[in-house]
């Protein structure tokens, strides 16, 4: 991964750099930093979706992929701090806007996994265990009780205006950024999305999509209706015949 290789390189500069001159290196280090912090967000939610849906379906698909790869962003998270905690000189006023960055993305990451974490006790994908789950009961409750209550669309509206500052950042590693993002959602069914992009609430696209079930009960009521209108013939089924017939 790119982000080891300039990491290491950043720290292993810092190394042999003279403290004042610290702060040229922090500033090449700090929209990398902020970029490690930010996309962990996807990785972990991600991550714990489809641990999450192995687990549904009693199987092994996804899962250890996304765990190898959630496990290469901690590793690369846990050199952005080691960069900011032991190595870079650097006033903590200077920092203070990619460490608020970090504790953002640490409690949005709890909050968007807490009903997985709940449901299906994916301790290992929370920062704080106790918070996702509290976020999770939480969620549980608005999802059971919402009617017409778009719950989500408040969480991502959330997100959005949380996370505006980060716009202005410019990412080193943006193109590959939007490729794991176009990756992600090309995994969902085109019908997912509405015409704005967003996703359509799980209800909806119930209703909106056929499925075989329903197909075979409309094919059944106009069979039916056919069959009203033809004129009554005398049965000619046997019970013998009815003796052989597979039981559903």
């Amino acid at each position: 991964m790119d982000w080891f290789r300039q990491l290491d390189g950043l720290i292993s500069e810092a190394g042999v750099t003279p403290p004042e001159d610290h702060l040229r290196l922090w500033k090449t280090a700090e929209p990398l930093i902020a970029e490690v912090f930010v996309t962990e967000i996807l990785t972990r939610v991600w991550a714990a979706i489809l641990t999450a849906a192995d687990l549904h379906r009693k199987d092994a698909v996804g899962g250890p992929i996304a765990r190898h790869t959630l496990k290469g962003h901690t590793e690369a998270r846990n050199r952005c701090l080691t960069l900011m905690v032991n190595t870079l000189q650097v006033p903590c006023v200077k920092m203070s806007q990619v460490e608020r960055l970090r504790r953002k993305s640490e409690r949005w990451s709890d909050l968007l996994i807490g009903h997985l974490v709940l449901n299906y006790q994916l301790d290992a994908f929370a920062f704080e265990n106790s918070r996702s789950l509290e976020f999770g009961q939480s969620q549980m409750r608005e999802i059971i009780a919402a009617t017409d209550e778009p719950v989500w669309e408040f969480v991502l509206a959330g997100v959005r205006l949380a996370f505006s500052s980060v716009d202005s950042v410019n990412a080193p590693s943006d193109v590959w950024n939007r490729g794991i993002v176009r990756s992600v959602l090309g995994s969902f069914p085109a019908d997912s999305f509405d015409g704005t992009g967003t996703f359509k609430s799980v209800r909806r696209v119930r209703i909106e999509r056929p499925t075989a079930d329903s197909d075979k009960v409309s094919d059944a009521l106009l069979q039916s209706m056919v069959a009203e209108d033809r004129p009554a013939k005398r049965s000619q089924l046997k019970f013998s015949e009815l003796r052989q017939r597979p039981s559903r």
